[in-house]
């Protein structure tokens, strides 16, 4: 069945739920980043970089999760569901956290217990384990058809999705001293291990001769585009973007190391 009829550009379907995160997050920034922070003391500015990267983050979030690639994720394509999953794990967190000054989530961590947690939660072991555990866990077949045929459980996958991916990119950008990142050659082993899970059910989704999810292979076709093929097209893309953005992101960090190292060997003991 075509269904290109139903489908529209430029008709947004708005959840409220979102909107109102949404706003949440960004009034909670905006108030710790403005009186907060001139009443406490806690910076004599803010750069307008960060505040940039982090409604940079909040925009992603707004597109993957209203709008047409919506529309699309909730309806007809696998790809396009990969497309929202991939932004909030792989795009989303790194531009929160290079928003967010220290100063800002300092008074989040007064208590020891909280620091012991936090310490916890964001070492390379525990965060490779909590973000896999999630992505793999919600792709097997049947909880990934159970999220999309009830819309509290899809809420509740995108949700751990985003919690698992902000704590799965602190060791690498972290801006907290009390929950230290670890060093430049951990942090390499740390992203070519995380490529490693998302490129092989990437892989595995691809290579699988028959659809895997039976929400899509009986979901209305657009533009011709089957439903083996769509989730081929969605494997791709997940084995590919993980490669990408690991990969990238592994670079700057040997770089900035080397080019550190280099600076410290001209300064002399």
């Amino acid at each position: 069945m075509d269904a290109s009829a139903n489908f529209s550009w430029t008709e947004w379907h708005v959840h409220s739920s979102v909107i109102l995160g949404l706003l949440i997050l960004g009034g909670a920034y905006l108030y710790g980043a403005g009186p907060l922070r001139e009443r406490f003391g806690w910076a004599e500015t803010i750069e307008p970089s960060r505040v940039a990267a982090f409604f940079g983050g909040l925009l992603v979030i707004f597109l993957a999760l209203e709008g047409p690639l919506h529309e699309l994720a909730e309806s007809y394509f696998f790809t396009a569901h990969m497309t929202q999953h991939l932004l909030l794990q792989l795009a989303m967190p790194p531009l929160l956290l290079l928003g967010t000054p220290d100063w800002l989530l300092r008074p989040l961590f007064r208590s020891p217990k909280v620091v012991r947690l936090g310490r916890l939660l964001v070492h390379p072991v525990t965060a490779f384990a909590l973000f896999n555990v999630v992505l793999v866990g919600w792709h097997l077949p049947p909880l990934y058809d159970l999220a999309l045929e009830h819309h509290n459980l899809h809420v509740a996958q995108h949700l751990t999705f985003m919690v698992t991916a902000v704590i799965a990119w602190w060791p690498l950008l972290g801006p907290l001293p009390e929950l230290p990142r670890p060093h430049a050659s951990v942090q390499m082993i740390y992203l070519f291990a995380q490529s490693v899970p998302m490129g092989f059910l990437g892989a595995t989704i691809t290579f699988a001769g028959e659809p895997t999810y039976a929400f899509y292979a009986e979901a209305p076709r657009l533009w011709g585009i089957s439903a083996l093929v769509d989730q081929q097209l969605g494997g791709v893309l997940m084995k590919s973007a993980a490669g990408v953005v690991f990969l990238v992101a592994l670079s700057v960090v040997f770089f900035t190391w080397f080019a550190r190292e280099e600076r410290e060997a001209e300064a002399g003991p």
